[in-house]
């Protein structure tokens, strides 16, 4: 394993475990005692520069911040949506910023049965986690890190995002095929492949995509999606605030235009526009 890949799971470990003394917040608020498998509820920056990450991100989309102890909750429109944490790695140049997703499941004891089976890794838990609910860390068997929650109280309504928040998810993974397979099963998704090998996982509506890693020097990651009005205005945005443009904005065959950014400290996001997502799988 390469080092800054140890560093980051050392990391993972910490924030996961509570080591850190993090006060979390639940993923839903107020609770909608409803849970809707296979959704992405929820999304943590690990980064060493908390000041830094609110400042980037509060000037591209304009989320406001609540300090909850060590834990930063991230607000769109005063809704949380997700937090930052601060980590500090014995060697910064090793470490870059990244967001760890949660992916809603109705048993969290046997996903991790599942993804033992299946070739992953179970890194901590299954664990009660305090204010969040029941979550175990995992790499699936291509090696992409994601948490599997069973969130107390309930996940959030599952109706059209708004602009600042989270559109779906992508996975990048070297071998999609079998990850496609490997969350068709973990995640109750059906797999839809487009005719330029994208994979759309659905699971009532469009909950993720799968491709290949984009670049040849990423590890596989799930990386989110945020909704936004302008992703040229926004590239141009996020240039200004010193972060970095890796796919420039571009138009979409299904409509919309997409774009990756990094954010200084190495943190990647895809943000989209996006007006009108399909309702069921190959309309």
């Amino acid at each position: 394993m390469k080092k800054k890949n140890f560093i980051l799971f050392m990391l993972i470990f910490l924030v996961f475990t509570g080591c850190s003394k993090l006060s979390l917040t639940p993923v839903a608020s107020p609770p909608t005692g409803v849970h809707h498998q296979g959704k992405f509820v929820w999304h943590d920056l690990l980064t060493d520069d908390v000041t830094a990450a609110k400042d980037f991100y509060g000037n591209l989309f304009g989320w406001s911040f609540k300090e909850q102890g060590n834990y930063t909750v991230v607000l769109n429109n005063n809704q949380a949506i997700g937090g930052i944490v601060n980590v500090q790695p014995k060697d910064s140049k090793e470490h870059a910023a990244r967001w760890l997703a949660s992916l809603s499941v109705p048993d969290v004891d046997q996903a991790a049965a599942f993804v033992i089976k299946s070739g992953g890794v179970i890194h901590e838990g299954p664990v009660d986690m305090k204010n969040r609910g029941r979550g175990v860390l995992i790499s699936d068997p291509q090696g992409a890190q994601v948490v599997l929650l069973h969130s107390l109280g309930g996940d959030p309504d599952d109706t059209e995002p708004a602009i600042g928040s989270w559109l779906w998810v992508e996975l990048w993974s070297k071998t999609p095929e079998a990850s496609v397979t490997f969350y068709e099963e973990l995640g109750g998704y059906d797999a839809v492949k487009s005719e330029n090998g994208y994979w759309f996982l659905w699971l009532d509506k469009w909950r993720a995509g799968v491709r290949p890693v984009p670049f040849d020097s990423m590890d596989v990651r799930w990386t989110p999606t945020i909704r936004v009005t302008d992703t040229k205005l926004i590239a141009q945005r996020a240039q200004k605030l010193g972060g970095r443009v890796l796919v420039q904005p571009r138009e979409l065959s299904i409509g919309g235009s997409v774009a990756l950014i990094e954010d200084p400290n190495g943190g990647l996001i895809i943000v989209q526009r996006w007006s009108k997502q399909p309702l069921a799988a190959g309309e």
